[in-house]
């Protein structure tokens, strides 16, 4: 027997393996056989060899010997048998499969009778799936040896090692020794002793081969029963049930398809137990019982039909008094589970589901998604949307392997979680340390895995608390309205006016002095007479100045410096009515006082329109104040103050009305206590006094209301009035 590799060898196993696809069977290699001979390819045997090319190739390579005058007929056995052309030889491989043997094996070591005992075989046209008889046994022969080049004799090895994918046992003492006969890929080169160690004779049985089912993603396997259709769905069911007992049996989704019959289970022991039963199960008309497991799950089109159905199981299984869902085991649900396959982990159903939520029960308070081999968290990205009071959420005992799937949930407000089952809780051996990146994502989580947790410490704002509503300006004490307003009107007055010097003594000796300015982000371009082109030479924006010497250089020191920079500025009008005033800080030590407003320059030709902020921060100094720093920043004004600007009319100029307090009648007799409290009262809310400074000023007025009020306006212009007469 030879085994001989000709040119189409790799293409010979290329295609062997596209057509063998993931079977590990024997039979699956047979059926690459018979597609390899669909695609072009012949398998011949000769003188005991066996020989694989394409059809051309053949015809290149077959003898050329000239048949005896007047003889047509083929020839005799002793020559080389055309087995390739006869109907025998092309069911070959049918042949070999009754006996359950490798093709590619029977024909690498040799076979010397197994056309004589395939003479026999052939008569018996029974279905390929009877048990054979007892009495059939293939027995095979080495012949000589034949040197192969060693080329050739790589591409073996690296075909052997593409084929012995574990569903065939070739480390058994039937294979551990050197043949006698032909060069043999299949077995090892190794030790001259090897036959003293065992090794398969010339008619020992085949070694056992051993069948591995390999894991899928989800561990969903399709099982399928070749000719199926030939019996009952029960009939098939209950054999394997029977078959495989005690192990659990849950079929989902049994169809037929052509002659074939399949259906899915969800447990790897289930399928491997089905899949050791291929071949061992005798059908009530005598066949053996293909079966046939992969993995796999079908893929499942969700049509308005089947939204129906998916909705009708939900409203099933949803609890209105407390606003829950159960959708534990959603795909063994007895109303989907005979015919159809809805797995929540397909982002397709679980989308569905999301949206039957949104559209049916927005109320939702509590999920239960336990037990659905979910590992992706993706689908539910939208549900805080769809089910913003969703608080309780149950997702164990499914495959979750990183906690980032939780970030997938992010902005659901939940309280009661559960994660135990998944693979990412075996991630933390501290349990604090897993409460802590639970809470790190939900931190009102009050509940986890059923355990209840201590309370959160955190500074959020409650869900009911409401914020004031805003104002234009802030006084942080009523009694420094007074001064703040009386002193912005003396300051932009002067600023205002054509000469700056009269601000000289508003400023400290010390004082401090800086301005910026920016165009607006929002404004793509400026117009030329609106540009900043007079202020940025003293814009100290330490953003764009890195220079150290140039920022001490724009930090104005000492009210001279200060003045002279302000008098280098256009001259302004500002808008009053523009104003908004923050008093943050007002104590007898120090005031912080922040105002913005618009201004425009009206000595251009086209006067631009400017938006401000200024910050003053002043300190009393003798019986006034001064202003011992100030930041000014500048920029254009936007669209919409542009519209508001210079729009609005100043107020009347009236005189404030008051409450008329009791006077004193001349030689009368001396004003009661009560009298006295009144007129302190009133001098008090019209001059913005404490109550003690206004009971001293009427004391030095002999309690002459109308004279308090002319002294206190007398000396409040002059500046004398020391600044502890207005804290209250």
């Amino acid at each position: 027997m030879e085994y001989r590799l000709d040119k189409p060898l790799q293409e010979f196993f290329q295609e062997f393996e596209a057509a063998r696809a993931d079977v590990t069977t024997a039979e699956g290699k047979m059926d690459g056989v018979r597609k390899l001979e669909e695609k072009g390819y012949c398998v011949s045997f000769e003188n005991g060899g066996v020989n694989v090319m394409l059809k051309e190739e053949e015809e290149e390579n077959t003898p050329k010997t000239s048949p005896p005058p007047g003889n047509n007929e083929e020839p005799s056995p002793s020559s080389i048998t055309e087995v390739r052309q006869s109907s025998r030889a092309r069911q070959l491989p049918k042949y070999l499969e009754d006996f359950g043997v490798d093709v590619m094996l029977a024909l690498s070591a040799g076979t010397t009778d197994v056309l004589e005992s395939y003479e026999e075989a052939i008569k018996d046209e029974e279905h390929d799936d009877r048990a054979p008889p007892p009495t059939r046994r293939v027995s095979f022969k080495p012949s000589g040896n034949r040197v192969v080049k060693q080329s050739r004799r790589d591409w073996e090895l690296a075909i052997r090692s593409r084929l012995e994918d574990g569903d065939i046992d070739m480390n058994g003492a039937g294979f551990s020794g050197k043949s006698t006969g032909r060069y043999n890929p299949y077995i090892s080169r190794g030790s001259k002793s090897h036959q003293q160690r065992g090794g398969r004779g010339r008619n020992s049985p085949l070694p056992n081969m051993r069948r591995t089912l390999q894991t899928g993603p989800n561990n969903w396997f399709r099982v399928i029963i070749p000719h199926g259709h030939k019996y009952s769905k029960e009939y098939i069911l209950k054999t394997l049930q029977n078959y495989i007992a005690p192990q659990p049996f849950i079929p989902v989704a049994y169809q037929i398809q052509g002659t074939e019959s399949f259906f899915f289970v969800d447990s790897f022991s289930t399928a491997e137990e089905l899949m050791n039963a291929d071949k061992k199960i005798t059908t009530k008309d005598g066949f053996r019982l293909i079966v046939k497991v992969r993995p796999g799950y079908p893929h499942v089109e969700v049509d308005d039909k089947l939204k129906e159905r998916i909705k009708l199981v939900m409203g099933k299984r949803y609890n209105a008094a407390t606003k829950a869902l159960d959708l534990t085991k959603f795909h063994m649900d007895e109303d989907l589970v005979q015919d159809v396959l809805v797995c929540l982990f397909k982002p397709n159903i679980m989308t569905t589901i999301v949206n039957i939520i949104a559209e049916n029960i927005p109320e939702l308070v509590g999920l239960n998604l336990t037990e659905n081999k979910l590992y992706s968290l993706e689908p539910l990205t939208s549900l805080f949307k769809k089910a913003p009071n969703l608080t309780v959420l149950h997702i164990g005992k499914n495959r979750l392997r990183e906690l980032r799937q939780l970030e997938y949930l992010q902005g659901l407000r939940l309280e009661d979680l559960v994660l135990d089952g998944n693979p990412l809780c075996d991630k933390f051996r501290e349990q604090s340390t897993y409460v802590s990146e639970v809470r790190k994502r939900f931190p009102k989580v009050i509940k986890l895995d059923g355990i209840n947790l201590p309370p959160p410490i955190g500074f959020d704002v409650l869900d009911n608390a409401k914020l004031p509503p805003s104002k234009g300006s802030f006084i942080v004490v009523p009694e420094g309205q007074f001064m703040a307003r009386q002193f912005l009107e003396q300051y932009y007055q002067l600023y205002d006016s054509g000469n700056r010097q009269g601000l000289i003594d508003a400023y400290h000796d010390n004082a401090m002095f800086s301005m910026s300015c920016a165009y607006p982000p929002t404004q793509g371009s400026v117009a030329a007479h609106s540009r900043l082109i007079n202020y940025i030479s003293e814009s100290r924006n330490l953003v764009r100045i890195n220079d150290f010497t140039r920022r001490q250089k724009l930090l104005h020191v000492g009210k001279q410096n200060i003045i002279s920079c302000l008098s280098q500025f256009p001259k302004t009008q500002h808008d009053p009515m523009s104003f908004q005033v923050d008093l943050v800080l007002f104590t007898p030590q120090l005031i912080m006082l922040c105002v913005t407003g618009l201004f425009r320059e009206p000595e251009q030709k086209t006067p631009p329109i400017r938006s401000f902020m200024r910050t003053f921060v002043i300190v009393p100094v003798g019986s006034g104040f001064c202003i011992i720093n100030e930041e000014l920043f500048i920029t254009c004004a936007t669209t919409e103050q542009l519209e508001s600007a210079f729009k609005t009319p100043l107020p009347a100029q009236t005189a404030p009305t008051a409450v008329s307090p009791p006077s004193q009648p001349q030689g009368g007799p001396v004003l009661d206590d009560a009298t006295k409290q009144q007129m302190v009262e009133v001098l008090a809310q019209q001059t913005g006094m404490n109550l003690s400074w206004s009971k001293k000023c009427l004391d030095e007025t002999n309690w002459d209301f109308q004279k308090a009020v002319f002294v206190f306006s007398e000396l409040h212009k002059q500046g004398t009035v020391p600044p502890e007469a207005f804290i209250k």
